[in-house]
Protein backbone atom coordinates (compact mmCIF):
# COMPACT_ATOMS: atom_id res chain seq x y z
CA UNK A 1 0.00 0.00 0.00
CA UNK A 2 1.52 3.48 -0.85
CA UNK A 3 1.68 4.98 2.61
CA UNK A 4 3.82 8.11 1.99
CA UNK A 5 0.97 10.90 1.64
CA UNK A 6 1.23 14.44 3.81
CA UNK A 7 -1.34 13.40 5.97
CA UNK A 8 -2.36 9.73 8.22
CA UNK A 9 -4.37 7.19 6.73
CA UNK A 10 -7.61 6.67 8.92
CA UNK A 11 -9.61 3.32 8.31
CA UNK A 12 -13.02 2.79 9.16
CA UNK A 13 -14.73 -0.11 8.75
CA UNK A 14 -18.50 -0.01 9.29
CA UNK A 15 -21.77 -2.39 8.35
CA UNK A 16 -23.85 0.89 7.12
CA UNK A 17 -21.96 0.72 4.16
CA UNK A 18 -22.15 -1.11 0.61
CA UNK A 19 -19.32 0.88 -1.01
CA UNK A 20 -15.81 2.56 -0.62
CA UNK A 21 -15.31 6.32 -0.12
CA UNK A 22 -12.27 8.21 0.47
CA UNK A 23 -12.57 11.83 2.18
CA UNK A 24 -9.38 14.32 2.46
CA UNK A 25 -9.91 15.39 6.01
CA UNK A 26 -7.81 18.47 7.13
CA UNK A 27 -6.07 16.06 9.81
CA UNK A 28 -6.54 12.91 8.20
CA UNK A 29 -7.07 10.35 4.82
CA UNK A 30 -10.37 8.49 5.92
CA UNK A 31 -10.90 5.92 4.10
CA UNK A 32 -14.32 4.20 4.68
CA UNK A 33 -15.10 0.65 3.63
CA UNK A 34 -17.72 -2.29 4.13
CA UNK A 35 -16.76 -4.45 7.29
CA UNK A 36 -16.62 -7.47 4.87
CA UNK A 37 -13.47 -5.68 2.68
CA UNK A 38 -10.03 -7.22 3.38
CA UNK A 39 -6.92 -5.56 4.08
CA UNK A 40 -5.76 -6.54 1.11
CA UNK A 41 -8.69 -4.82 -0.53
CA UNK A 42 -8.09 -1.50 0.97
CA UNK A 43 -4.96 -1.11 0.05
CA UNK A 44 -5.72 -1.85 -3.16
CA UNK A 45 -8.39 0.72 -3.22
CA UNK A 46 -5.38 3.17 -1.22
CA UNK A 47 -3.37 2.54 -4.33
CA UNK A 48 -5.72 2.80 -7.23
CA UNK A 49 -6.47 6.46 -5.81
CA UNK A 50 -3.21 7.53 -4.98
CA UNK A 51 -3.12 10.01 -7.98
CA UNK A 52 -6.60 11.64 -6.64
CA UNK A 53 -5.51 11.83 -2.89
CA UNK A 54 -2.05 13.34 -3.74
CA UNK A 55 -4.15 15.97 -6.01
CA UNK A 56 -6.54 16.51 -3.38
CA UNK A 57 -3.99 17.14 -0.55
CA UNK A 58 -2.12 19.25 -2.67
CA UNK A 59 -5.15 21.44 -3.60
CA UNK A 60 -6.07 21.12 0.33
CA UNK A 61 -2.13 22.25 1.33
CA UNK A 62 -2.41 25.53 -0.73
CA UNK A 63 -5.59 26.45 1.29
CA UNK A 64 -3.89 28.94 4.50
CA UNK A 65 -3.90 27.47 7.69
CA UNK A 66 -5.89 29.34 10.26
CA UNK A 67 -4.18 31.56 12.33
CA UNK A 68 -3.38 30.54 15.88
CA UNK A 69 -5.31 32.59 18.12
CA UNK A 70 -3.81 34.81 20.41
CA UNK A 71 -6.70 35.39 22.64
CA UNK A 72 -6.74 39.41 23.02
CA UNK A 73 -9.39 41.72 23.08
CA UNK A 74 -10.71 41.94 18.81
CA UNK A 75 -10.09 38.22 17.67
CA UNK A 76 -13.25 36.78 15.85
CA UNK A 77 -14.65 33.76 16.11
CA UNK A 78 -17.29 32.28 13.86
CA UNK A 79 -20.59 31.35 15.59
CA UNK A 80 -23.70 29.63 13.08
CA UNK A 81 -21.74 31.35 10.19
CA UNK A 82 -21.37 34.97 11.43
CA UNK A 83 -17.63 36.25 12.85
CA UNK A 84 -18.20 37.73 16.38
CA UNK A 85 -15.47 39.53 18.41
CA UNK A 86 -13.73 38.66 21.69
CA UNK A 87 -13.90 40.60 24.60
CA UNK A 88 -12.44 39.71 27.50
CA UNK A 89 -14.09 41.02 30.74
CA UNK A 90 -12.45 41.19 34.20
CA UNK A 91 -16.13 41.50 35.95
CA UNK A 92 -17.96 38.40 33.99
CA UNK A 93 -19.11 35.66 35.89
CA UNK A 94 -19.70 33.05 32.47
CA UNK A 95 -19.68 33.78 28.59
CA UNK A 96 -22.31 35.90 27.05
CA UNK A 97 -23.21 36.36 23.47
CA UNK A 98 -23.75 40.29 23.52
CA UNK A 99 -24.10 43.40 21.06
CA UNK A 100 -22.05 41.20 18.65
CA UNK A 101 -19.71 40.26 21.17
CA UNK A 102 -17.80 37.19 22.68
CA UNK A 103 -18.14 38.48 26.60
CA UNK A 104 -15.33 35.72 28.12
CA UNK A 105 -14.49 35.60 31.90
CA UNK A 106 -10.88 36.80 32.56
CA UNK A 107 -8.94 36.75 35.45
CA UNK A 108 -5.80 39.54 34.37
CA UNK A 109 -3.75 38.98 37.33
CA UNK A 110 -2.90 35.22 36.11
CA UNK A 111 0.06 34.46 34.03
CA UNK A 112 -0.18 35.10 30.09
CA UNK A 113 -0.50 31.22 29.13
CA UNK A 114 -3.14 30.52 32.06
CA UNK A 115 -4.93 33.31 31.37
CA UNK A 116 -4.99 31.83 27.57
CA UNK A 117 -6.35 28.29 28.58
CA UNK A 118 -8.66 30.14 30.81
CA UNK A 119 -10.05 32.05 28.23
CA UNK A 120 -10.05 29.18 25.58
CA UNK A 121 -11.51 26.91 28.18
CA UNK A 122 -14.39 29.45 29.11
CA UNK A 123 -15.26 29.89 25.06
CA UNK A 124 -15.54 26.29 24.61
CA UNK A 125 -17.77 25.55 27.56
CA UNK A 126 -19.95 28.14 25.52
CA UNK A 127 -19.96 26.14 22.03
CA UNK A 128 -20.55 23.09 23.66
CA UNK A 129 -23.56 24.38 26.09
CA UNK A 130 -24.66 26.54 22.15
CA UNK A 131 -24.07 22.92 20.24
CA UNK A 132 -26.31 21.28 22.93
CA UNK A 133 -29.17 23.76 22.39
CA UNK A 134 -28.90 24.45 18.98
CA UNK A 135 -28.54 20.92 17.71
CA UNK A 136 -31.31 19.69 19.80
CA UNK A 137 -33.73 22.24 17.90
CA UNK A 138 -32.40 20.93 14.43
CA UNK A 139 -32.74 17.67 15.76
CA UNK A 140 -36.03 17.97 16.66
CA UNK A 141 -37.56 20.12 13.53
CA UNK A 142 -35.73 17.44 10.89
CA UNK A 143 -36.67 14.15 13.10
CA UNK A 144 -40.47 15.62 12.23
CA UNK A 145 -40.11 16.25 8.63
CA UNK A 146 -38.17 13.00 7.97
CA UNK A 147 -40.69 11.01 9.77
CA UNK A 148 -37.95 9.63 12.30
CA UNK A 149 -37.34 9.53 16.26
CA UNK A 150 -33.38 9.48 17.38
CA UNK A 151 -33.17 7.25 20.51
CA UNK A 152 -31.05 10.19 21.73
CA UNK A 153 -28.86 13.15 20.71
CA UNK A 154 -24.86 14.25 21.86
CA UNK A 155 -22.63 16.38 21.46
CA UNK A 156 -18.94 15.56 20.98
CA UNK A 157 -15.35 16.47 20.84
CA UNK A 158 -15.11 14.42 17.63
CA UNK A 159 -11.54 15.27 15.69
CA UNK A 160 -12.31 13.58 12.32
CA UNK A 161 -15.97 13.25 11.75
CA UNK A 162 -18.96 15.94 12.02
CA UNK A 163 -21.89 13.42 13.40
CA UNK A 164 -22.86 9.78 13.40
CA UNK A 165 -25.72 7.61 14.25
CA UNK A 166 -25.44 4.25 15.94
CA UNK A 167 -27.09 1.05 14.82
CA UNK A 168 -29.31 1.79 18.17
CA UNK A 169 -30.15 5.46 16.99
CA UNK A 170 -28.31 7.47 19.01
CA UNK A 171 -27.16 10.82 16.83
CA UNK A 172 -24.02 12.37 18.27
CA UNK A 173 -22.61 15.70 16.54
CA UNK A 174 -19.08 17.20 16.90
CA UNK A 175 -19.75 20.54 19.14
CA UNK A 176 -17.54 22.68 16.22
CA UNK A 177 -20.14 22.31 13.83
CA UNK A 178 -22.24 25.01 15.50
CA UNK A 179 -19.61 27.56 13.91
CA UNK A 180 -20.71 26.78 10.46
CA UNK A 181 -23.48 28.40 8.46
CA UNK A 182 -27.07 27.50 9.61
CA UNK A 183 -27.44 25.87 6.25
CA UNK A 184 -24.66 23.78 6.62
CA UNK A 185 -25.84 22.53 10.42
CA UNK A 186 -28.84 21.46 8.40
CA UNK A 187 -27.20 19.75 6.17
CA UNK A 188 -25.03 17.47 8.85
CA UNK A 189 -28.13 16.80 11.40
CA UNK A 190 -30.14 15.59 8.20
CA UNK A 191 -27.13 13.60 6.65
CA UNK A 192 -27.50 11.78 10.44
CA UNK A 193 -31.07 11.53 10.95
CA UNK A 194 -31.62 10.06 7.15
CA UNK A 195 -29.70 6.99 8.51
CA UNK A 196 -32.69 5.70 10.58
CA UNK A 197 -34.47 5.80 7.10
CA UNK A 198 -31.54 4.11 5.56
CA UNK A 199 -28.59 2.77 7.19
CA UNK A 200 -26.09 3.41 4.34
CA UNK A 201 -25.17 5.97 1.72
CA UNK A 202 -26.85 4.16 -1.15
CA UNK A 203 -28.64 6.37 -4.25
CA UNK A 204 -32.01 5.69 -1.98
CA UNK A 205 -30.16 7.34 1.04
CA UNK A 206 -29.38 10.49 -0.46
CA UNK A 207 -32.96 10.70 -2.13
CA UNK A 208 -33.59 11.56 1.29
CA UNK A 209 -31.27 13.79 2.28
CA UNK A 210 -31.78 15.87 -0.80
CA UNK A 211 -35.60 16.18 -0.39
CA UNK A 212 -35.34 17.74 2.96
CA UNK A 213 -31.79 19.80 1.94
CA UNK A 214 -32.20 20.14 -1.98
CA UNK A 215 -28.44 21.39 -1.91
CA UNK A 216 -27.04 19.26 0.30
CA UNK A 217 -24.01 18.97 -2.33
CA UNK A 218 -23.05 22.74 -2.06
CA UNK A 219 -23.51 22.72 1.70
CA UNK A 220 -21.28 19.55 1.81
CA UNK A 221 -18.79 20.79 -0.75
CA UNK A 222 -18.38 23.87 1.97
CA UNK A 223 -17.68 21.48 4.61
CA UNK A 224 -14.98 19.97 2.89
CA UNK A 225 -13.14 22.96 1.60
CA UNK A 226 -13.77 24.94 5.35
CA UNK A 227 -13.47 22.19 7.85
CA UNK A 228 -9.84 23.98 8.74
CA UNK A 229 -11.32 26.69 9.91
CA UNK A 230 -14.24 25.29 12.42
CA UNK A 231 -11.84 25.16 15.02
CA UNK A 232 -9.71 26.96 17.79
Amino acid sequence: MTTDFALPIEIVRTNRKKTASIEIRHDTIKVTVPKRFSDRSVNDLINKRSSWIRKKIATQLQTPAPKAKEWVNGETFAYLGRNYRLKLTPDADTTKLKNGYLCVPHQPELPQQERNTAVKASLTDWYITQANRKLQQKTDRYAHILGVQPTAMRVKNYKARWGSCSATGDISYNWRIIMAPHRVVDYVVVHELAHLVEHNHSPNYWKHVENVIPDCRTQREWLKHNANTLDF
